[in-house]
């Protein structure tokens, strides 16, 4: 029972007003304890990936959790293990990869996010909105990287990978990766064909492989940096995280671009599940991640670009510049990525065997 305090052992001659002053009281006391437990039960779960990008997640969510008196219980897992779990219920907000949103979307998980609900939507990229279900949380991107000793002009098109200035000093990722495969849809749009029409690109990209210009097409980011720093690989496409790892190892040969046509992105999304137990806390933590504050910690952190336009990189970040802003966020060239998934074993058997006779 709730100790009412002294106020329960006054013995006033106006027994009557004192009992309903005492209930009243007593409700006012029960009421609260009431809405205080039931906020402290308030539970929101979002999943999150590990390291480095859950620390930033939990640190800028402590302030949420205060603002909304809710805990976050973060499902931690790889992106597959995220759409899973979206599918069983266990999941109120999906941070995820883009394709795994888009086979949320097919299989109806998704909530519409209300732009009413969600009023910092009205800050996105225009890109940034996938649909009315997927929006991106923060992106990073593959850009033309290019050693300054050797690539005297600064590069301004993927093109210049096949130039012959360049031979045996090239290095792309492998033909399985996206950013290659964005290359191969890329290189098909500029040639008379497109994503339906994949032809060109092989063409270019089978042009590519036996011009002798590749020292390889790659899997491992950590040899692409390697290849970098001993000067073996003159030019090519490097995720921004790398290009990092490249300045901070104290490489100052080699520098960046993002060419004429647009860089290839690395999205991480948000969804709603329609499981979610709370949907409006869910939306609110959606309009919460878009805040210029918690989108700028990850911009700084994690070197994830933020994908509102109201969160400006302050000037005295020295990774700035790493980070894809405005225009050059506004060119991300971002193929039909279920497609790519679709045909990409198909095209890469056609590519082998238009480079092996």
């Amino acid at each position: 029972m709730t100790n009412l305090g002294p106020v329960a052992l006054i013995n006033h001659p106006r027994g009557s007003v004192m009992k309903k002053i005492r209930y009243a009281l007593f409700t006012t006391i029960a009421l609260g304890a009431l809405t205080s437990s039931a906020l402290a039960d308030c539970k929101l779960r979002v999943t999150t990936w590990g390291g480095s990008y859950q620390k930033t997640y939990q640190a800028v969510a402590a302030k949420f959790e205060e603002e909304h008196n809710c805990t976050i219980e973060w499902v931690v897992g790889a992106s597959p293990d995220h759409l899973v779990k979206s599918r069983l219920g266990q999941v109120d907000v999906a941070t995820n990869t883009l394709l795994n949103s888009i086979a949320g979307e097919k299989e109806g998980l998704w909530m519409e996010l209300d732009k009413a609900k969600i009023p910092n939507m009205a800050n996105l990229y225009d890109n940034a909105v996938f649909s009315p279900y997927t929006i991106f949380a923060n992106v990073g991107d593959y850009v033309l990287a290019y050693n300054t000793d050797k690539v005297k002009e600064a590069p301004t098109s993927w093109d210049e990978l096949w130039k012959p200035d360049y031979k045996n000093h090239v290095v792309i990722y492998g033909f399985e990766h996206i950013p290659t495969l964005s290359l191969t849809v890329l290189q098909a749009d500029k040639n008379g064909g497109g994503i339906d029409n994949i032809q060109p690109g092989l063409d270019r990209m089978a042009e590519l492989v036996k011009s002798g210009n590749l020292i390889g097409s790659l899997d491992v980011e950590s040899q692409m940096v390697s290849l970098f720093q001993t000067e073996d690989a003159w030019l090519g496409m490097l995720a921004t995280g790398r290009m990092k790892e490249l300045l901070e190892k104290g490489t100052s040969n080699v520098k960046f671009v993002r060419p004429a046509e647009g860089t290839f992105p690395l999205i991480s999304t948000v969804n709603i599940t329609k499981a979610a137990t709370d949907p409006a806390m869910a939306q609110a933590f959606v309009d919460y991640i878009l805040r210029p504050e918690v989108q700028i910690a990850f911009a700084v952190n994690n070197l994830y670009a933020p994908t509102v336009q109201n969160a400006p990189i302050p000037d005295d970040f020295a990774y700035r510049d790493l980070l894809v802003q405005n225009e050059e966020f506004k060119r991300l060239y971002l193929p039909d990525q279920e497609k790519i998934t679709a045909h990409k074993a198909e095209w890469q058997n056609q590519l082998n065997r238009m480079t092996s006779k």
